[in-house]
């Protein structure tokens, strides 16, 4: 099996603030949430990286039913006890999809497969995470199939 190891580097700038380093120069700053706020706090870090790798995942999978995809995000929550340390405990992802085409059972077995089968980062945790689907297409869809029935409802009272 090849070698998947990967390497960083963690520079002090100043006070709780470093930057992040690849090999290849990319760099993120980072800070504690309460100070400085040029960059997102270690703890934000986890559930960015998280976060991105499921939805990468989920992306390919879209891309391999060639589904146009109009919006996607996924809103985090990390439940943390109030402690030291104060480890995440389970995650909350809310994945929000504005995917003509994509049902709810393929959106959330895209879903289940990234975050149970195939992210590192979810696998490299500990925490349990909770995953939510939504479906803004089909919410537009609704809301015009609602709109379309009032209507019909009017025109029809008031031919009479």
């Amino acid at each position: 099996m090849a070698n998947r190891n990967l390497t960083t580097t963690l520079h002090h700038l100043t006070g709780l603030r470093f930057v992040g380093e690849t090999p290849d120069g990319q760099r993120t700053m980072i800070d504690n949430e309460k100070r400085a706020r040029t960059g997102p706090s270690p703890m934000q870090l986890v559930m960015h990286a998280l976060a991105a790798c499921a939805a990468m995942d989920v992306v390919v999978m879209l891309g391999k039913r060639r589904l146009e995809i109009k919006e996607y995000r996924i809103e985090m929550l990390g439940e943390r006890p109030d402690a030291v340390p104060a480890p995440f405990e389970r995650f909350r992802a809310r994945h929000v999809f504005d995917v003509p085409g994509l049902d709810e059972a393929t959106a959330r077995r895209f879903v289940d497969l990234a975050s149970e089968k195939y992210c590192s980062v979810g696998a490299s945790l500990k925490a349990e995470v909770e995953n939510e689907v939504v479906l803004l297409h089909e919410a537009a869809s609704t809301e015009q199939v609602a709109a379309e029935a009032a209507r019909e409802v009017e025109d029809s009272t008031s031919a009479d």
